[in-house]
Protein backbone atom coordinates (compact mmCIF):
# COMPACT_ATOMS: atom_id res chain seq x y z
CA UNK A 1 0.00 0.00 0.00
CA UNK A 2 0.91 3.35 -0.71
CA UNK A 3 0.01 7.23 -0.45
CA UNK A 4 0.35 9.37 -3.61
CA UNK A 5 0.11 13.14 -4.14
CA UNK A 6 -2.37 13.15 -6.88
CA UNK A 7 -2.26 15.33 -9.96
CA UNK A 8 -4.96 16.19 -12.51
CA UNK A 9 -3.83 12.82 -14.19
CA UNK A 10 -5.54 10.93 -11.70
CA UNK A 11 -8.47 13.36 -10.79
CA UNK A 12 -10.90 10.54 -12.12
CA UNK A 13 -9.76 7.62 -9.69
CA UNK A 14 -10.59 10.22 -7.17
CA UNK A 15 -13.83 11.16 -8.07
CA UNK A 16 -14.72 7.67 -8.54
CA UNK A 17 -13.75 7.06 -4.77
CA UNK A 18 -16.24 10.22 -3.68
CA UNK A 19 -19.02 9.04 -6.05
CA UNK A 20 -19.37 5.63 -4.53
CA UNK A 21 -17.65 5.45 -1.26
CA UNK A 22 -20.48 6.61 1.34
CA UNK A 23 -18.68 8.28 3.97
CA UNK A 24 -17.79 11.21 2.39
CA UNK A 25 -19.14 14.36 1.98
CA UNK A 26 -19.62 17.00 -0.73
CA UNK A 27 -16.18 18.99 0.11
CA UNK A 28 -14.46 15.79 -0.37
CA UNK A 29 -14.90 16.47 -4.20
CA UNK A 30 -12.24 17.44 -6.03
CA UNK A 31 -14.22 20.74 -7.60
CA UNK A 32 -14.02 22.48 -4.79
CA UNK A 33 -10.05 23.11 -4.91
CA UNK A 34 -10.82 25.22 -7.30
CA UNK A 35 -13.57 27.06 -5.51
CA UNK A 36 -11.01 27.49 -2.51
CA UNK A 37 -7.97 28.17 -5.66
CA UNK A 38 -10.34 30.98 -6.76
CA UNK A 39 -11.12 33.07 -3.81
CA UNK A 40 -8.24 32.25 -1.30
CA UNK A 41 -5.54 31.08 -3.91
CA UNK A 42 -4.83 28.03 -1.44
CA UNK A 43 -2.28 25.41 -2.65
CA UNK A 44 -3.89 22.06 -2.72
CA UNK A 45 -2.60 18.65 -2.24
CA UNK A 46 -4.84 15.48 -2.60
CA UNK A 47 -3.48 12.67 -0.58
CA UNK A 48 -4.40 9.41 -2.13
CA UNK A 49 -3.60 5.90 -0.57
CA UNK A 50 -3.69 3.21 -3.22
CA UNK A 51 -3.36 -0.85 -2.96
CA UNK A 52 -2.33 -2.05 -6.18
CA UNK A 53 -4.31 0.22 -8.82
CA UNK A 54 -7.32 0.59 -6.03
CA UNK A 55 -7.55 3.58 -4.44
CA UNK A 56 -8.77 3.24 -0.78
CA UNK A 57 -8.75 6.53 0.49
CA UNK A 58 -8.38 10.22 0.49
CA UNK A 59 -7.46 13.34 2.15
CA UNK A 60 -7.92 16.50 0.55
CA UNK A 61 -5.27 19.18 2.32
CA UNK A 62 -4.93 23.09 2.06
CA UNK A 63 -2.03 24.84 3.27
CA UNK A 64 -3.57 28.07 4.78
CA UNK A 65 -1.50 31.45 5.96
CA UNK A 66 -2.73 33.44 8.55
CA UNK A 67 -2.03 36.17 10.86
CA UNK A 68 -3.72 34.59 14.08
CA UNK A 69 -2.20 30.95 14.12
CA UNK A 70 0.64 30.73 11.54
CA UNK A 71 0.47 28.50 8.61
CA UNK A 72 -2.22 25.58 8.85
CA UNK A 73 -2.17 22.24 7.02
CA UNK A 74 -6.07 21.88 6.68
CA UNK A 75 -8.27 19.50 5.82
CA UNK A 76 -11.29 21.56 4.27
CA UNK A 77 -10.80 25.21 5.56
CA UNK A 78 -14.10 27.59 5.28
CA UNK A 79 -15.72 24.20 5.34
CA UNK A 80 -17.24 22.46 8.56
CA UNK A 81 -15.68 19.20 7.80
CA UNK A 82 -14.14 16.94 5.05
CA UNK A 83 -11.02 14.79 6.48
CA UNK A 84 -9.74 10.86 6.12
CA UNK A 85 -11.89 9.02 4.12
CA UNK A 86 -10.57 5.30 4.21
CA UNK A 87 -11.76 1.67 3.62
CA UNK A 88 -9.48 0.48 6.37
CA UNK A 89 -7.50 1.37 9.19
CA UNK A 90 -4.17 0.91 7.43
CA UNK A 91 -5.00 3.53 4.43
CA UNK A 92 -6.06 5.55 7.11
CA UNK A 93 -2.86 5.88 9.01
CA UNK A 94 -0.79 6.18 6.12
CA UNK A 95 -2.61 9.26 5.00
CA UNK A 96 -2.44 10.51 8.35
CA UNK A 97 1.60 9.95 8.28
CA UNK A 98 1.87 11.47 4.64
CA UNK A 99 -0.24 14.41 6.51
CA UNK A 100 2.47 14.52 8.75
CA UNK A 101 5.25 14.70 6.78
CA UNK A 102 3.78 17.19 4.24
CA UNK A 103 3.36 19.54 7.54
CA UNK A 104 7.24 19.52 7.64
CA UNK A 105 7.87 19.72 4.26
CA UNK A 106 5.78 22.48 3.45
CA UNK A 107 7.13 23.91 7.35
CA UNK A 108 3.45 24.33 8.48
CA UNK A 109 2.70 25.23 11.98
CA UNK A 110 -0.31 22.86 12.58
CA UNK A 111 -2.46 20.41 10.64
CA UNK A 112 -5.69 20.48 11.35
CA UNK A 113 -8.35 17.14 10.18
CA UNK A 114 -11.64 17.98 10.20
CA UNK A 115 -13.31 14.45 10.57
CA UNK A 116 -16.73 13.65 10.62
CA UNK A 117 -18.54 10.68 12.41
CA UNK A 118 -14.80 8.47 12.22
CA UNK A 119 -12.31 9.52 14.87
CA UNK A 120 -8.77 8.64 13.34
CA UNK A 121 -7.20 6.54 15.83
CA UNK A 122 -3.63 7.57 17.12
CA UNK A 123 -2.23 10.17 19.38
CA UNK A 124 -3.85 13.41 18.21
CA UNK A 125 -5.57 16.22 20.21
CA UNK A 126 -9.33 15.67 20.11
CA UNK A 127 -12.02 18.58 19.61
CA UNK A 128 -15.41 16.90 19.91
CA UNK A 129 -17.92 19.62 20.82
CA UNK A 130 -19.83 19.52 17.77
CA UNK A 131 -22.14 18.04 16.07
CA UNK A 132 -24.72 17.18 13.73
CA UNK A 133 -28.09 16.08 13.32
CA UNK A 134 -28.63 13.51 10.41
CA UNK A 135 -33.10 13.45 9.76
CA UNK A 136 -34.26 10.48 7.38
CA UNK A 137 -36.80 11.98 4.73
CA UNK A 138 -39.09 10.25 2.79
CA UNK A 139 -42.47 10.74 0.82
CA UNK A 140 -44.32 10.17 3.74
CA UNK A 141 -44.48 13.63 5.35
CA UNK A 142 -46.45 12.21 8.04
CA UNK A 143 -42.84 10.10 9.33
CA UNK A 144 -41.30 13.52 8.63
CA UNK A 145 -43.80 15.04 10.78
CA UNK A 146 -43.59 12.45 13.64
CA UNK A 147 -40.06 12.89 13.74
CA UNK A 148 -39.74 16.67 14.65
CA UNK A 149 -40.25 17.76 17.90
CA UNK A 150 -43.54 18.85 19.76
CA UNK A 151 -41.98 22.73 19.20
CA UNK A 152 -40.86 22.80 15.94
CA UNK A 153 -44.49 21.38 14.99
CA UNK A 154 -46.08 24.19 16.88
CA UNK A 155 -44.09 27.04 15.05
CA UNK A 156 -44.44 25.57 11.66
CA UNK A 157 -48.67 25.40 12.18
CA UNK A 158 -48.62 28.43 13.57
CA UNK A 159 -46.38 30.11 10.23
CA UNK A 160 -49.79 28.91 8.10
CA UNK A 161 -51.76 31.58 8.50
CA UNK A 162 -49.16 34.21 7.28
CA UNK A 163 -49.06 32.64 3.76
CA UNK A 164 -46.14 32.40 2.53
CA UNK A 165 -44.48 31.57 -0.65
CA UNK A 166 -40.85 29.84 -1.05
CA UNK A 167 -38.96 30.02 -4.23
CA UNK A 168 -36.76 27.54 -4.73
CA UNK A 169 -34.34 27.66 -6.39
CA UNK A 170 -34.00 31.10 -6.85
CA UNK A 171 -31.77 33.09 -9.31
CA UNK A 172 -31.82 36.32 -7.13
CA UNK A 173 -28.17 36.40 -5.70
CA UNK A 174 -28.69 39.95 -5.32
CA UNK A 175 -31.27 39.71 -2.68
CA UNK A 176 -30.11 37.05 -1.07
CA UNK A 177 -26.81 38.75 -0.46
CA UNK A 178 -28.38 41.82 0.32
CA UNK A 179 -30.00 40.07 3.65
CA UNK A 180 -26.76 37.52 4.52
CA UNK A 181 -24.91 40.89 4.62
CA UNK A 182 -27.68 42.91 7.14
CA UNK A 183 -28.08 39.35 9.20
CA UNK A 184 -24.52 38.85 9.87
CA UNK A 185 -23.52 42.70 10.44
CA UNK A 186 -27.05 42.99 12.97
CA UNK A 187 -25.19 39.80 14.70
CA UNK A 188 -21.99 41.77 14.78
CA UNK A 189 -20.01 38.89 12.45
CA UNK A 190 -18.02 39.90 9.65
CA UNK A 191 -19.88 38.30 6.30
CA UNK A 192 -18.40 36.31 3.81
CA UNK A 193 -17.98 38.29 0.27
CA UNK A 194 -20.71 37.61 -2.60
CA UNK A 195 -18.01 36.15 -4.48
CA UNK A 196 -18.17 33.25 -1.78
CA UNK A 197 -21.63 32.56 -2.51
CA UNK A 198 -21.17 33.07 -6.47
CA UNK A 199 -18.55 30.55 -6.32
CA UNK A 200 -20.75 28.09 -3.84
CA UNK A 201 -23.58 28.57 -6.68
CA UNK A 202 -21.13 27.79 -9.33
CA UNK A 203 -20.29 23.96 -7.86
CA UNK A 204 -24.09 23.21 -8.38
CA UNK A 205 -24.27 21.73 -5.11
CA UNK A 206 -25.61 24.81 -3.60
CA UNK A 207 -29.50 26.92 -4.39
CA UNK A 208 -30.68 29.43 -3.11
CA UNK A 209 -34.19 29.56 -1.18
CA UNK A 210 -36.10 32.77 -0.52
CA UNK A 211 -39.52 32.55 1.83
CA UNK A 212 -41.61 35.12 0.17
CA UNK A 213 -44.63 36.95 2.01
CA UNK A 214 -46.62 38.94 -0.21
CA UNK A 215 -43.39 39.77 -2.51
CA UNK A 216 -41.08 40.22 0.84
CA UNK A 217 -38.08 38.20 1.30
CA UNK A 218 -38.80 36.76 4.90
CA UNK A 219 -36.20 34.13 5.24
CA UNK A 220 -33.62 32.81 2.99
CA UNK A 221 -31.10 30.01 3.45
CA UNK A 222 -29.01 27.68 1.00
CA UNK A 223 -29.64 24.44 0.20
CA UNK A 224 -26.65 21.98 0.07
CA UNK A 225 -27.17 18.87 -2.11
CA UNK A 226 -25.19 16.17 -2.20
CA UNK A 227 -26.28 12.51 -3.48
CA UNK A 228 -28.95 12.50 -1.28
CA UNK A 229 -28.39 14.99 1.54
CA UNK A 230 -29.32 18.18 2.12
CA UNK A 231 -28.32 20.89 5.13
CA UNK A 232 -29.22 24.69 4.95
CA UNK A 233 -26.19 26.84 5.42
CA UNK A 234 -25.42 30.61 5.66
CA UNK A 235 -29.76 30.80 6.62
CA UNK A 236 -30.60 34.64 7.39
CA UNK A 237 -33.44 36.61 8.54
CA UNK A 238 -34.53 40.43 8.19
CA UNK A 239 -35.08 39.96 11.98
CA UNK A 240 -34.07 37.63 14.78
CA UNK A 241 -36.63 38.77 17.63
CA UNK A 242 -39.25 35.80 18.12
CA UNK A 243 -41.66 37.08 15.12
CA UNK A 244 -38.66 36.84 12.91
CA UNK A 245 -37.21 33.57 13.59
CA UNK A 246 -40.42 31.68 13.43
CA UNK A 247 -40.39 32.32 9.68
CA UNK A 248 -37.21 30.19 9.90
CA UNK A 249 -39.57 27.30 10.98
CA UNK A 250 -41.50 27.66 7.80
CA UNK A 251 -38.42 27.65 5.11
CA UNK A 252 -36.90 24.94 6.87
CA UNK A 253 -39.79 23.06 6.75
CA UNK A 254 -41.07 23.94 3.15
CA UNK A 255 -37.45 22.96 1.72
CA UNK A 256 -37.85 20.05 4.00
CA UNK A 257 -40.83 18.49 1.98
CA UNK A 258 -40.03 19.91 -1.29
CA UNK A 259 -36.94 18.34 -1.44
CA UNK A 260 -38.12 14.81 0.37
CA UNK A 261 -40.85 14.88 -2.85
CA UNK A 262 -37.77 15.16 -4.99
CA UNK A 263 -35.89 12.14 -3.51
CA UNK A 264 -33.64 13.59 -0.99
CA UNK A 265 -33.40 10.70 1.74
CA UNK A 266 -31.11 12.62 4.82
CA UNK A 267 -31.70 16.24 5.93
CA UNK A 268 -28.45 17.36 7.96
CA UNK A 269 -28.92 20.13 10.99
CA UNK A 270 -25.24 21.78 10.21
CA UNK A 271 -22.62 21.97 13.18
CA UNK A 272 -24.30 22.46 16.36
CA UNK A 273 -22.03 23.17 19.51
CA UNK A 274 -22.31 20.08 22.27
CA UNK A 275 -25.07 22.38 24.35
CA UNK A 276 -27.07 24.16 21.63
CA UNK A 277 -26.20 27.54 21.56
CA UNK A 278 -27.41 27.82 18.27
CA UNK A 279 -30.49 29.78 16.99
CA UNK A 280 -33.71 27.75 17.79
CA UNK A 281 -35.04 27.03 14.95
CA UNK A 282 -31.93 24.79 13.94
CA UNK A 283 -32.68 22.71 16.63
CA UNK A 284 -35.57 19.91 17.15
CA UNK A 285 -35.68 18.74 13.63
CA UNK A 286 -34.73 15.45 14.73
CA UNK A 287 -32.52 12.70 13.40
CA UNK A 288 -29.17 10.88 14.50
CA UNK A 289 -26.48 12.74 16.57
CA UNK A 290 -23.34 12.49 14.52
CA UNK A 291 -20.00 13.85 16.10
CA UNK A 292 -17.14 16.21 14.54
CA UNK A 293 -13.83 15.10 15.42
CA UNK A 294 -11.01 17.92 14.86
CA UNK A 295 -8.02 16.68 15.20
CA UNK A 296 -4.11 17.51 15.03
CA UNK A 297 -1.37 15.60 15.55
CA UNK A 298 1.49 17.26 17.73
CA UNK A 299 1.72 19.10 20.94
CA UNK A 300 -0.15 22.15 22.63
CA UNK A 301 -3.59 23.77 21.37
CA UNK A 302 -5.01 21.87 17.98
CA UNK A 303 -6.33 24.93 15.57
CA UNK A 304 -9.01 22.57 14.80
CA UNK A 305 -10.64 23.40 17.96
CA UNK A 306 -13.24 26.45 17.45
CA UNK A 307 -14.60 27.11 20.80
CA UNK A 308 -18.05 28.34 20.97
CA UNK A 309 -16.96 30.09 24.35
CA UNK A 310 -18.25 33.40 24.34
CA UNK A 311 -15.61 35.51 25.86
CA UNK A 312 -15.35 39.32 26.64
CA UNK A 313 -13.33 40.18 23.97
CA UNK A 314 -15.61 38.47 21.52
CA UNK A 315 -18.87 40.21 23.04
CA UNK A 316 -16.90 43.42 22.19
CA UNK A 317 -15.99 42.59 19.22
CA UNK A 318 -19.46 41.91 18.25
CA UNK A 319 -20.90 44.72 20.00
CA UNK A 320 -18.47 47.19 17.69
CA UNK A 321 -18.72 45.59 14.47
CA UNK A 322 -22.70 45.94 14.85
CA UNK A 323 -21.70 49.89 15.28
CA UNK A 324 -19.44 49.74 11.90
CA UNK A 325 -21.19 50.98 9.00
CA UNK A 326 -22.55 48.48 6.71
CA UNK A 327 -20.62 49.59 3.65
CA UNK A 328 -17.34 49.46 5.92
CA UNK A 329 -18.23 46.02 7.17
CA UNK A 330 -18.71 44.78 3.34
CA UNK A 331 -15.38 45.72 2.61
CA UNK A 332 -13.52 44.48 5.28
CA UNK A 333 -15.74 41.20 6.24
CA UNK A 334 -14.33 38.49 3.66
CA UNK A 335 -10.82 40.14 4.47
CA UNK A 336 -11.47 39.35 8.50
CA UNK A 337 -12.92 35.65 7.44
CA UNK A 338 -10.01 35.07 5.62
CA UNK A 339 -8.50 34.73 8.50
CA UNK A 340 -10.26 32.15 10.48
CA UNK A 341 -10.51 28.84 7.64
Amino acid sequence: MRVELLDERKKADWDRFVDTNPNVIAWHSYYYSSVLKQMYNLPFYPLAAYEGSALCGILPLYLSDTLRRGRILMSVPYFVAGGIVATNEEAEQLLLQKAIELGKETRAAHIALRQYKRKVPGELLTDDSYYNRELPLTADLDQIWKSISDANRAKVEETKKHNTVLEYPSADLDTFYKLLLHDQHGQGLPCVSRRWVELLLGTGTYHIGLLKQQGTVVAATLAKRFKDTVSFPLTCLPKHDEPGELFAYDLYWKLITTLAGEGVHIFHSGRIPRGDVAPPYRLGWGGTKCTYYYQSPGVGTSPAQQTNTRGAKRSLFESLWKRTPLSLAKTIGPLIVKQFP
